[in-house]
């Protein structure tokens, strides 16, 4: 449920910063949530999305995520960070799609495994690609799923 609010939360405030609601990605395109034998950590308050502009990059932060995604030639390269505010050491998976607000819309899938506590975990990908249509210019940052697993 955590999960769920997160996503909510996020599509939500990233969304609507530029002063447009993007659809976010088809459900089918969202991956399922973790299975009853992996634990979620403790809830928490729901964070509130941030989002700013650092020259042709747009930085979207959003309680332990920072996600930072610049145009270039072949896609958007995306960087993530994950801070690991828990007791334990934790994986995270997270979902990000960027669209322009006018169809074009990818999105990549970032796995950040055993992140000690008190350390940030880091992801970069480049998602979309020329093929798609034009590189969106002033990318919108999606959270299509952010959850933390801990061991038990």
């Amino acid at each position: 449920m955590r999960a769920l609010c997160l996503i909510a939360a996020g599509l939500l405030a990233a969304g609507c910063t530029d002063g447009a609601a993007d659809p976010a990605p088809t459900p089918s395109q969202r991956p399922a949530t973790p299975s009853a034998e992996q634990s979620s950590p403790q809830a928490r308050p729901s964070p509130v999305a941030s989002v700013h502009s650092e020259g042709r990059t747009r930085v979207l932060e959003y309680g332990d995520l920072r996600v930072r995604a610049t145009p270039g030639s072949n896609g958007v390269r995306t960087e993530i960070e994950v801070a690991n505010t828990y007791e334990r050491d934790t994986t995270y998976s997270v979902q990000i799609s960027i669209a322009d607000g006018k169809g074009w819309t990818a999105y990549n899938r970032f796995w950040l495994q055993d992140v000690p506590p008190g350390k940030t975990g880091r992801g970069e990908a480049v998602i979309g690609s020329r093929d798609m249509g034009p590189i969106p210019q002033e990318p919108k940052i999606f959270v299509d799923e952010f959850t933390p697993i801990t061991d038990r």
